[in-house]
């Protein structure tokens, strides 16, 4: 019975992680800077829209979303992106060096590591890549969990609403 119990338990919360919508507000935050120190909301460039790829250095699709977003580094010159990960400062060197090795370098990229395991109840990513795309007034444009949507992502930077 407390087996059943705990089944029933999870399948509940499981529907209600799965029912949620991400936040439509950027929510404040305060993650570990892989260069040293903390990045909060506080610390972006305000006359800038914000992009927020959630990824696990593990994840093929989150592989792709790095790699095409290495490529469009130009595109995302005037725009504050932030790499927030889970994963170890080992795993993150290794990923970035294969999928996006011209990331790391990029002034307006910062990258992340959520030691405190708050992206996922604040921000509400269905699955990895989360990419988020919030306005200057921290409003969300556009979130997608679809590695096949991210032409639709630079649009959505691009555009000057």
């Amino acid at each position: 019975m407390i087996r059943f119990a705990k089944f029933l338990c999870l399948m509940l919360l499981s529907a209600f992680v799965f029912a949620q919508e991400p936040a439509q507000k950027m929510p404040d935050f305060d993650f570990v800077n892989v260069k040293g120190g903390h990045t909060t909301q506080a610390d972006l460039d305000k006359n800038k829209k914000t992009l927020i790829v959630f990824f696990d250095a593990t994840c093929p699709h989150c592989q792709k979303a790095s790699a095409f977003f290495n490529m469009h580094l130009k595109e995302l010159s005037k725009v504050n992106v932030l790499f927030v990960t889970l994963d170890e400062q080992k795993s993150i060197n290794m990923f970035m060096q294969q999928y996006a090795p011209l990331i790391p370098n990029a002034t307006n990229v910062k990258i992340l590591r959520d030691t405190n395991y708050a992206f996922v109840p604040t921000f509400l990513p269905k699955r990895y890549p989360a990419i988020y795309v919030y306005d200057q007034k921290n409003q969300l444009q556009l979130y997608t969990n679809d590695d096949k949507e991210l032409e639709k992502v630079l649009q959505t930077l691009s555009d000057k609403s």
